[in-house]
């Protein structure tokens, strides 16, 4: 079956005589956001103002053709009508012929926010990630340039920190999903995995070259866009840093717009009472992995797979890694190309993977406290 054809992106719009260029771009898609959205622009006021002047915001505001799109008209009256010192434009896909058919989601919505954004740049300007419910600090521009002013960075992602702003239930679940994530990029790192980053889309940075090299947002994707942007970023040679002085605060509100992340999340946790995590051997064993592999980039596969556990060896097998590994080491010039290549193979989905492959085999979820 014939894959459904990508909808034209609407024409931009703003009440402003827009600039040629830009130092950067804010590119946030607005879905159903008429009554959070004007607290993430009054945040983005409060941040430097000669920053701010050189800052396009991208909104756009979209829904599926089949969908109630009163919300959304209410967030492009608002936007027609609002004064402020930003750099604001917006797109229209809330009606035909630029509504989104079923298919079609939060990937196309940041896909077109970052494109429409790109001709306004050159390649080291970075493009940011935001959501319509996703207020930030008062340094974000500022500590967002600073990272990007060094060209050896190109992808990064900002601090993040949910805000409780519904009830007890949710609070307490937001806190048990933040922690999630906490322990999960944490146990990442402590592997020496080089996909120990938070796939939230909210905090997402990259410059237009690393953008554009990566492929960009998968317009195709319904959800998990932040994460495979992430993954192309890494695979495409980008080390993800965390600018941890620029934070955004994302809403811990109830969701089932998506089949996975924090709204999906939150919902389960509250209706369950608790969330489980990996248990800290599953990066045990991924530890173990990647120190085996760095040790031994000249042996061959079977020497490689002698050394781990039945678990990770089992993993690999099915992976068919005695085919790949001799193929990775031919194929590379030197060991820092075959350490690369290797990454790009066990990638943060395959490592993701293997993680679950581990849970199930032989060491179960964990319960998370506070």
């Amino acid at each position: 079956m014939a894959k459904a054809k990508i909808p034209n992106s609407p024409d931009l719009q703003s009440k402003i005589q827009l600039k040629s260029s830009y130092k950067g771009a804010i590119a946030l898609p607005s879905y159903n956001e008429s009554s959070t959205l004007p607290e993430v622009l009054e945040s983005l006021c409060q941040n430097n103002p000669e920053l701010i002047d050189e800052t396009l915001i991208v909104i756009n505001v979209n829904n599926r053709l089949n969908s109630d799109a009163n919300n959304n008209k209410d967030t492009l009256a608002f936007l027609k009508a609002y004064d402020s010192p930003l750099q604001l434009a917006w797109l229209d896909a809330t009606t035909e012929p630029f509504a989104y058919p079923d298919k079609f989601g939060v990937g196309l919505a940041r896909h077109q926010a970052c494109t429409t954004t790109l001709k306004f740049l050159t390649d080291q300007c970075p493009v940011i990630s935001l959501d319509g419910d996703s207020p930030v600090n008062t340094s974000y521009l500022e500590n967002i340039y600073k990272h990007f002013h060094d060209p050896k960075h190109q992808a990064a992602h900002v601090n993040f920190q949910h805000r409780f702003v519904t009830g007890s239930q949710e609070e307490t679940a937001i806190r048990l999903y933040d922690k999630h994530l906490h322990m999960h990029r944490s146990g990442l790192e402590k592997a020496n995995s080089p996909h120990a980053w938070y796939a939230i889309g909210s905090t997402i940075v990259c410059t237009k070259k690393a953008y554009l090299k990566s492929g960009g947002y998968n317009p195709r994707r319904m959800a998990g866009e932040d994460f495979y942007l992430l993954q192309q970023l890494s695979k495409t040679g980008n080390k993800i840093d965390i600018i941890k002085d620029a934070w955004v605060y994302p809403s811990n509100r109830q969701s089932d717009r998506v089949p996975f992340g924090t709204g999906k999340a939150v919902n389960e946790i509250v209706e369950e009472g608790h969330w489980h995590t990996y248990a800290p051997e599953c990066y045990d064993q991924l530890a173990e992995l990647i120190k085996t592999i760095e040790q031994n980039l000249e042996s061959d596969a079977e020497g490689i797979l002698e050394k781990l556990s039945k678990e990770t060896k089992e993993f690999l097998q099915e992976r068919k890694f005695l085919d790949v590994w001799p193929k990775l080491q031919k194929n590379s010039k030197d060991t820092e190309m075959l350490r690369q290549r290797f990454h790009e193979w066990l990638d943060a989905f395959q490592t993701l993977k293997l993680i679950h492959f581990l849970t199930e085999k032989n060491y179960p979820k964990i319960a998370v406290e506070l």
